[in-house]
C-alpha cells in the first residue's frame, strides 16, 4: 500500500471526527461497506459518530446497511452502545436500541462493565432508566466485582439507588471482590444520605469486608460517620 492509499484509508472516520457531516454522508454513499471498517484505534465510523454525539451520522449509517452492534467491538471491548451509555445521549441510545438484531444490553467490555455500569458511573439517569426498563441485568458484576448498585452508591445517586432496588430486584448486600457492599462504597465516598437510604431499604450495617471493616469504619470522615450513626 502506498502513502496515498494509507492516508485515505479511513476517510469516513476522519470526516466524522472532523465534524464534516456532509462529506461523511457522501463518502458513506460511495463506500457503504466501509462503515464496518476498523481504524487504527479499532473503531468504526459508528463508534466515532456516537463518541461525538452526531445523531445525523448515526441515523445515516443505520439507514444504509444492517448493522450488528454487538460485532462492532473496539480494542477496549466497547461497542457504540457502550460509548453512548457513557456519554449519555438518549436520542442516539434509542436509535441503537432499535437496531435489528437487537444489541445485547449485558455485553461486557474488557473490564467487565456493561452499559448499565457505564451509564451509572456518569450519572446518566435517563439511560439508566431505559436500560432497567429494557430488562438489562442489574445484578451483573464487573471484573472488580462491582454491581450497578455499588457504582450508584459510590457516586451518590439517590434516584438510581432507588430505581435499582425497587425495579432491579438487586441483592442490596452483594459484595465486591474485596468484600465491600454498596453501604461501604456510599460511606467511603462521603454519601451519608445514600448510606441512610440503603439501610432503610435493607442494607446490613454489620457486614464486614474481607479486611474486617464495617461500613462505618470506612466512612470518609467523622462528619459523615456522625451523620450516619445519628440517622439510622
Amino acid at each position: 500500500m502506498n502513502d496515498s492509499e494509507q492516508t485515505n484509508k479511513f476517510v469516513i472516520h476522519d470526516a466524522i471526527k472532523a465534524g464534516n457531516t456532509n462529506l461523511a454522508k457522501s463518502l458513506i454513499d460511495q463506500f457503504p461497506k466501509e462503515i464496518y471498517l476498523f481504524d487504527d484505534d479499532n473503531r468504526t465510523p459508528l463508534h466515532w459518530a456516537c463518541s461525538l454525539n452526531n445523531l445525523t451520522i448515526v441515523e445515516y449509517i443505520l439507514s444504509k446497511n444492517q448493522v450488528d452492534i454487538d460485532d462492532l467491538v473496539d480494542s477496549s471491548g466497547w461497542t457504540p452502545l457502550h460509548i453512548t451509555a457513557s456519554i449519555g445521549n438518549p436520542e442516539i441510545f434509542e436509535k441503537l436500541l432499535a437496531v435489528e438484531p437487537k444489541p445485547d444490553l449485558d455485553l461486557a467490555t474488557n473490564q467487565g462493565t456493561t452499559c448499565l455500569h457505564l451509564a451509572i458511573s456518569k450519572n446518566n439517569y435517563d439511560i439508566v432508566k431505559k436500560l432497567v426498563e429494557a430488562k438489562a441485568s442489574c445484578k451483573v458484576k464487573d471484573k472488580k466485582g462491582d454491581t450497578p448498585l455499588h457504582r450508584a452508591s459510590a457516586i451518590g445517586s439517590i434516584p438510581t439507588v432507588k430505581l435499582l432496588v425497587e425495579k432491579g430486584k438487586v441483592n442490596i448486600n452483594a459484595k465486591d471482590n474485596d468484600g465491600w457492599t454498596s453501604l461501604h462504597h456510599a460511606l467511603a465516598e462521603g454519601h451519608g444520605d445514600v448510606a441512610v437510604l440503603l439501610v432503610s431499604l435493607g442494607a446490613d450495617p454489620q457486614i464486614k469486608t474481607d479486611a474486617g471493616e464495617l461500613p462505618i469504619d470506612v466512612a470518609v470522615d467523622d462528619k459523615v460517620r456522625k451523620y450516619f450513626v445519628e440517622s439510622i
